[in-house]
């Protein structure tokens, strides 16, 4: 069922109207669909049905000359399998999508939570299925053919516009397959029925149903998928509820704040045993290396209320120092409120070993659930303390710089945007050159632009490790502010540390022909080699989408006499291959 499910909302490509972007031209309707998966495996047959419905809503969002958002949710989203409500709350997670202005075509998707990746194809599959914005280009008076994608492989399909002045699609068959995995070969789909039509307002689709019956067979015949389905929604007359978050975010999808993971994913009530001795009787006999991840997190899940009398245990050593370490591991990725609490509390403990102190910071790092406020102000007590030992002085930069990572876990959030102004602040108001180092490490870990111009000051600090490490936190954030800082700073910087901190982070952008040209400067003789190969590598990751850039670097390979440099150039040129 798992391998089917996927399938069961991502088999079809179906349109979506012309936009005009304006709050005006928001748009919501009843969406449903229905599929029904007979799955065939090793000669064991299988079935499910699928029910998905809910208000499905749209807007559009920011526009630009060179593309637009368009936004959607499916609010009030309801599953049934096999007639049995199941829960998943990520079908009602807000999410747009990027369309180029003059094609039409679809060029990248934003969600509005942290979504596992077949949940994401769960949601472009929605807009999939209404995606019409390609076809503006296009006289459907008669019909027309053309070649279009989904998840299984590329097709032909028509498109023709009825009587009634209703457009009609139908997928013909599919000409070339997606082949998922290297396990499983596949054929290329059967396509036994398929027909849709649509109408269109000057905003928005009004009506849209339809049916698709798509077979999929491996090559060996050992798997075979048949999947039907039935998509239908219709256009509300009455205005849209204001308490749907659609309405609500900003038009900037990079603006929208992220949803907790927990609002998300939201996991059943804890079962813990009858006590904390139990709890800790329990792991100390457990081999915690040798126990699944799955097991060791649903049992600190289970019995999160006792993490605190772990504390005790690990300063007297009840614990062997591997056990340990894949202990706090998984309490770090457990990420939840005591798991926070005891990771902070073992980092603050300054009776407890170094070592120690700095594992519970690295296990913290894993978390994408906010820290509670007091948790916050407890770590900055102490990291901004006058009276730290030097011990203390490099266990608090590395929590600076876990601030950083937590922050950019949590990307969009409004926890993240105030943690990056905190450490933003303190970059400001310091004076200490070791402290603003970390500092500018730990905004560059975040990857927040935000901050890029307190950041970018730094470039023309008199201090060159200052210069390589505003260099390198801009080179986490890129877009075309930070790369414009970049290319200024480069021009009349002759630190060659710091030289190899800005190509480095202007290779992380995509290059116009004139900045290649820049860096690929500083890819000659009579540069040091460390740059050198900086300003390789660099050039060699515009490469994807400007495959010149190789015959630039070619002649580069004449008479070069350096093996590191040689390394980077042969695997600029020639890849992986």
């Amino acid at each position: 069922m798992k391998r089917a499910t996927p399938l069961l909302l991502c088999t079809l490509t179906l349109p979506f109207g012309s936009v005009n972007a304006s709050q005006e031209c928001a748009r919501w309707g009843e969406f449903s669909t229905h599929a029904s998966t007979k799955m065939t495996t090793l000669s064991a047959p299988s079935q499910n049905k699928l029910s998905v419905t809910g208000d499905l809503v749209f807007r559009p969002l920011l526009k630009d000359e060179k593309f637009y958002w368009l936004g959607l949710q499916l609010s009030s989203a309801e599953l049934q399998l096999d007639n049995t409500p199941i829960q998943a709350q990520y079908y009602r997670v807000p999410f747009a999508v990027k369309i180029a202005a003059t094609s039409g075509d679809i060029l990248d998707y934003h969600f509005g939570a942290k979504l596992k990746p077949e949940d994401e194809q769960k949601l472009m599959a929605i807009y999939q299925q209404f995606h019409i914005e390609h076809l503006k280009q296009y006289d459907l008076q008669s019909p027309k053919i053309i070649q279009e994608s989904d998840n299984l492989g590329r097709y032909r399909v028509q498109y023709q516009t009825l009587a009634n002045n209703a457009i009609q699609k139908q997928k013909l068959d599919y000409t070339l397959t997606t082949q998922g995995t290297q396990l499983f070969a596949f054929k290329k789909p059967q396509i036994k029925q398929d027909l849709f039509t649509f109408k269109t307002s000057n905003c928005w689709i009004s009506e849209l149903q339809g049916y698709n019956n798509t077979v999929v067979e491996s090559d060996k015949g050992d798997i075979n998928i048949n999947v039907s389905q039935t998509i239908r929604y219709t256009q509300k007359q009455a205005p849209i509820p204001t308490d749907i978050a659609l309405m609500s975010l900003p038009l900037a999808p990079a603006k929208w704040p992220i949803l907790p993971l927990n609002s998300v994913y939201p996991k059943p009530r804890p079962v813990p045993l009858d006590n904390a001795k139990a709890f800790t009787q329990l792991l100390l006999q457990k081999d915690l290396q040798a126990l699944s991840s799955d097991v060791l997190l649903q049992l600190l899940y289970d019995n999160q209320i006792y993490l605190s009398a772990l504390h005790n245990l690990i300063k007297q050593g009840a614990f062997a120092d591997k056990q340990l370490s894949r202990l706090l591991l998984m309490i770090g990725k457990s990420d939840f409120d005591y798991a926070h609490q005891l990771l902070a509390d073992l980092y603050l403990d300054t009776e407890l070993d170094a070592n120690q102190r700095f594992r519970s910071l690295m296990a913290l790092k894993y978390s994408e659930q906010p820290l509670s406020a007091e948790l916050v102000d407890k770590l900055y007590s102490h990291i901004d303390s006058s009276e730290l030992t030097a011990i203390d002085e490099k266990l608090a930069r590395t929590a600076l710089m876990v601030l950083g990572v937590i922050a950019s876990n949590q990307t969009g959030s409004e926890f993240a945007q105030s943690l990056t102004e905190s450490l933003a602040d303190r970059l400001i108001t310091t004076r200490d050159t070791k402290k603003q180092a970390t500092l500018l490490t730990a905004l560059g870990n975040s990857a927040d632009p935000t901050h890029q111009e307190s950041i970018s000051k730094f470039l023309s600090n008199d201090d060159a490790k200052l210069r390589a490490t505003a260099a390198q936190a801009l080179g986490n954030m890129p877009n075309e502010i930070s790369l414009g800082y970049l290319e200024k700073s480069l021009q009349r910087e002759s630190n060659q540390q710091t030289q190899q901190a800005l190509i480095s982070a202007m290779g992380n952008n995509q290059l116009n022909e004139t900045q290649v040209n820049k860096v690929l400067l500083f890819a000659q003789k009579q540069q040091d080699n460390t740059v050198r190969v900086a300003a390789i590598n660099a050039a060699a990751k515009q490469i994807g989408h400007n495959q010149e850039v190789v015959d630039k670097l070619k002649p580069l390979l004449k008479q070069e006499g350096d093996q590191q440099v040689l390394r980077a150039l042969m695997s600029a040129i020639h890849g992986n291959n």
